[in-house]
């Protein structure tokens, strides 16, 4: 499955948040929790989207979100004390995708005639 989680930052702090991203990459990567593969940070260009940026994760089961709400590897909290100091009090966005072979789907069923 995909995380997308969308934010925007502080007024003027884009450039030091790419800056701080670049620098940290590794410790996102490896202070991770169980069962999460980070995929990046991204920004958002040219005007397309709502908001700054986004980060990607892949997890594979929705038990991993309670893996990541007990996570307190000490690396992984400063990341997380520090990611929170560049952004808005603004309501972000987050989506979650699954690969549609994957979906389960269900419809309604059309009554006979």
């Amino acid at each position: 499955m995909l995380y997308m989680t969308s934010f925007s930052t502080k007024e003027g702090r884009l450039r030091e948040f790419q800056d701080w991203v670049k620098k940290n990459e590794d410790v996102i990567k490896k202070s991770a929790p169980r069962g999460w593969t980070y995929r990046g940070t991204y920004g958002y260009v040219l005007g397309f989207g709502r908001f700054a940026g986004a980060q990607m994760w892949e997890c594979n089961r929705y038990g991993d979100f309670d893996a990541w709400r007990e996570h307190n590897d000490p690396a992984w909290v400063r990341i997380a004390e520090e990611f929170q100091e560049f952004m808005t009090e603004d309501v972000g966005e987050s989506v979650l995708l699954r690969e549609m072979s994957d979906v389960r789907v269900f419809e309604t069923k059309k009554p006979k005639k």
